[in-house]
């Protein structure tokens, strides 16, 4: 589902590690991500404005879909967050189809 969107991948990931280290949690992740990606990502915001983010970010089905298996993986911990949505529900993944390659000269 991320094919193609790799760099918005390692944005996600990114923002993971801050919010985590924000916390005052140590990260182990970070380096490897931009590391192995070979540099730092650009923001949401601007991979947003370069239309670089796939179609479901956003999609409010995959969120649902992906809040409900929390909720039954976690209730006490999740319920306070998404309370009323229904614990049953399948997963949502996308196929994202990746961008055309450019043509060779």
């Amino acid at each position: 589902m991320w094919r193609g969107y790799e760099e918005a991948l390692v944005c996600y990931g990114v923002s993971i590690c801050r919010a985590w280290t924000d916390r005052g949690y140590a990260d182990t992740c970070l380096n490897t991500l931009v590391t192995e990606y070979g540099a730092l990502p650009r923001s949401q915001s601007a991979l947003r404005r370069a239309g670089a983010l796939p179609a479901w970010l956003g999609s409010p089905a995959l969120h649902r879909s992906h809040r409900s298996a929390l909720l039954r993986k976690d209730p006490a911990h999740y319920g306070p967050l998404f309370g009323t949505i229904a614990t049953d529900l399948d997963y949502v993944w996308p196929v994202t189809a990746a961008p055309a390659p450019a043509a060779a000269p």
